[in-house]
């Protein structure tokens, strides 16, 4: 494509990126086990392509718990050889989902065999459903709207005596917008499975694209099982009602997650994916079934007068389509792990848990795990951040009409999300944690005094959310300006 188009154009492609089933798994503190024992429902890796006809996007929606940097960029290197799209214009989002394989070695050493190759797979099939989605590109109309869904909750909890836990604090903040876009064929239709008819599904549905913030952490220690969370089973229900591919970006989550976390039965994921599922298919079906506006047309004289309208859905302007790329440096914190010290006590609490597992010592076991874990964060941070003062945080821009979708390769607390979406120039933006990349938590200056688990395992100091946020509006009001 290489002259511009009177309309955007989307398409979508799919792969399914199931795991070896007993491959290393999850990654929990508390878990007992290293490997998975099977695969509850298949992880899907789905792509969106966008293009005006002269600019070309892809967004990779990619069921797993993280996409490290170098992983990111192995899988968008992969994705842009197949397509020949940029890789500075390609997204990859990571679903967040706990109970996939783990994504980098740690204290679990059965079955990380396994992880290497499969990465390489998983950049093979993400560069397949993108290659795919570039075929199925077609013009299409656009609409907005927003939806709201309870099952998240701050999760940064306090005991009475002053512990700091992850649980589900009612009263801490929490973002439950759902935004939804959908795109139509503008020509045509999508072909219809069989039965659509009756189940309510829209042959002319192309794409729904989702954003809403909770972590995938529904499943916990006790799953033993590969999923993909309460975003696979959300997409499957828009799907089914609405017909086309859903796209699920993970919102703000740092400190969100689940009003049901940690289970070890998937009938709990299944159940709120469903719930947030059909929240996503009322919004994207009423933007079609409910006129935004109606023009009287006549009247039909019958036993009563019936006044008859001519309907209209409001669709969105989708050009012009504009992406971007940039680092913006946000300041670290003092007293960050020195990866000696970090190194030895992650080897220390290994050579425990060897020790523990010899004797069939429960206790011993249990605590080395998490200790394990533990190090094994500090040893990260120490990598990753040792001798800097700051830090650079990959941000990806994808502006297209009145639509604006921003990635970071962080986990945003949900109170960044929420200012960012409030005071951006485009009437509709979404802001996307675990974006091409991960780092760690980002706190908002407001909760970093206070200490917890997201605020001693992040690197960034206490205004690093200031500035992050500040040079987002800057650059979103650049983009807006230049439309």
């Amino acid at each position: 494509m290489n002259s511009p188009t009177p309309t955007l154009l989307a398409g979508t492609g799919r792969r399914c990126t199931n795991p070896p089933p007993n491959i290393a798994h999850g990654g929990w503190g508390a878990q007992k086990h290293e490997q998975a024992e099977g695969i509850d429902m298949d992880l899907w890796a789905t792509a969106l392509a966008l293009s005006d006809g002269t600019t070309t996007a892809i967004i990779l929606d990619i069921d797993i718990q993280i996409l490290t940097n170098e992983r990111a960029d192995q899988i968008r290197a992969a994705v842009s050889q197949a397509t020949g799209v940029p890789k500075q214009n390609i997204s990859a989002c990571a679903t967040h989902t706990h109970s996939g394989p783990v994504p980098y070695k740690s204290w679990i050493e059965k079955g990380y065999e396994m992880v290497g190759p499969w990465f390489d797979n998983l950049a093979r099939w993400c560069s397949e459903a993108a290659s795919e989605a570039i075929t199925n590109l077609q013009p299409v109309e656009i609409r907005v709207g927003r939806g709201e869904c309870h099952i998240n909750s701050n999760r940064r909890c306090v005991t009475p005596s002053g512990e700091r836990f992850l649980g589900v604090n009612a009263d801490g903040p929490c973002d439950h917008e759902v935004l939804v876009v959908r795109f139509d064929s503008g020509t045509g239709v999508s072909p219809v499975r069989p039965g659509s008819e009756s189940n309510g599904q829209d042959a002319r549905a192309t794409t729904t694209l989702v954003n809403y913030a909770c972590h995938g952490t529904v499943m916990g220690p006790g799953n033993r099982l590969i999923t993909p969370d309460y975003a696979g089973a959300m997409k499957r229900v828009v799907e089914e009602a609405v017909g086309g591919r859903c796209v699920f970006l993970l919102g703000s989550a740092g400190n969100v997650g689940p009003v049901q976390g940690f289970q070890a039965d998937p009938k709990v994921y299944r159940s709120l994916g469903a719930v947030l599922g059909h929240e996503v298919a009322k919004v994207a079906l009423s933007l079609k079934a409910i006129p935004s506006s109606m023009t009287f047309r006549e009247v039909i004289p019958s036993g009563a007068p019936l006044g008859k309208y001519d309907p209209e859905f409001a669709a969105r302007l989708g050009l012009p389509l504009r992406v971007l790329e940039k680092e913006i440096m946000v300041p670290l914190c003092d007293g960050l792990p020195e990866k000696k010290a970090a190194t030895e006590k992650l080897d220390l609490w290994k050579a425990k848990l060897k020790a523990g597992r010899e004797q069939n010592d429960e206790a011993a076991i249990t605590e080395a795990i998490y200790m394990a874990r533990r190090a094994d964060i500090q040893l990260r941070m120490a990598d990753d951040f040792g001798g800097k003062t700051s830090a650079g945080v990959r941000t990806h821009f994808i502006t297209f009409g009145d639509v604006a979708l921003v990635g970071c390769n962080i986990e945003p607390f949900c109170e960044i999300g929420m200012a960012i979406k409030k005071q951006s120039p485009f009437p509709v933006t979404f802001l996307c944690g675990y974006t091409n990349g991960r780092m760690a938590y980002l706190p908002t200056a407001d909760e970093w005094t206070k200490g917890g688990y997201e605020v001693e395992n992040s690197p960034f100091g206490q205004n690093a959310a200031e500035v992050l946020q500040r040079d987002i509006l800057a650059t979103l009001r650049g983009l807006r300006d230049n439309s």
